[in-house]
């Protein structure tokens, strides 16, 4: 029986899934390059300009900026 049941929630998911890929809206009309004719050069954020979805990215930006306030602070306070 419960298998039964289990089929049925995946069965059901399954057509929710191609019934929405069908009713899907087709995209903007946008001019698609060969991948192998495209030059795509990723160059990094500069610092401390991490997409706001790049929650991994600001976290390491503000460890290091944490790092680097500490480390100037224990230099002022080492001189004489």
């Amino acid at each position: 029986m419960r298998s039964l049941l289990i089929l049925v929630v995946i069965g059901g998911l399954t057509g929710l899934y191609y019934w929405q890929k069908k009713h899907e809206t087709p995209a903007a009309n946008v001019e698609t390059k060969p991948v192998a004719a495209a030059v795509v050069q990723l160059t990094p954020a500069p610092a401390g300009q991490a997409s706001e979805h790049n929650w991994m990215k600001r976290s390491l930006d503000r460890a290091r900026d944490v790092r680097d306030q500490a480390r100037d602070k224990t230099q002022q306070s080492q001189q004489p």
